[in-house]
């Protein structure tokens, strides 16, 4: 198969990562997730702990938009640039499977990218978190539209469309399926997309 690069955005708790790496396996490429924060913190130098707060802290709004136009780039706006220029080289090495960090729309204009979106069913997404991911939370609907809303911030910056938004992909799945149903599926579709020479 030709080199092709597979992102898969998520919702929180609906297994994208597992899937992401079921997919990985299934097709024999490679598999980016937490993998993204050692390879950034190596190229800037910058610690772990930060390039993984980078994601965390968000700057959305129009105003802090228009100030930082005029503005010497943060060292947030650094890393960000920085994981972004990660993605890209990894993505001319080989095929292989990105999981978040905004990657659908650093790749935008890459014709051998297959953009996917994994979503679930609430109730489904903190059974997860909490049983698979162990996560502890007081009120885990609310935590979970939270860490959904910090990513939808975070990805709104570099995307012309919202997060989530079907528009934004080649493919949305519901994980209720089952994870590695999820993942046959993806493979198929990136199949039939780019069949092999004959």
């Amino acid at each position: 198969m030709e080199n092709i690069i597979i992102t898969i955005g998520r919702q929180h708790g609906s297994g994208g990562p597992t899937i992401g790496e079921l997919l990985a396996k299934k097709m024999g490429i490679t598999y980016y997730d937490k993998e993204l924060i050692s390879l950034t913190a190596k190229k800037t130098g910058f610690a772990q702990d930060f390039v993984r707060e980078v994601e965390e802290k968000q700057t959305s709004s129009f105003l802090y938009s228009i100030y930082t136009a005029t503005q010497v780039p943060t060292v947030y706006d650094q890393a960000r640039a920085a994981q972004f220029e990660v993605i890209r080289e990894i993505a001319s090495k080989g095929s292989c499977v990105i999981v978040g960090r905004a990657a659908d729309c650093v790749l935008r204009d890459d014709p051998r990218c297959v953009r996917v979106f994994i979503h679930a069913p609430l109730a489904e997404r903190i059974r997860r978190a909490t049983e698979e991911y162990h996560e502890v939370y007081d009120n885990p609907e609310r935590a979970l539209i939270k860490k959904d809303r910090s990513r939808a911030a975070f990805y709104n910056n570099y995307s012309e469309l919202p997060w989530g938004d079907t528009r934004n992909y080649d493919l949305t799945l519901s994980s209720s399926i089952g994870l590695d149903a999820a993942a046959e599926i993806i493979k198929d579709y990136v199949e039939a997309k780019f069949p092999k020479a004959e």
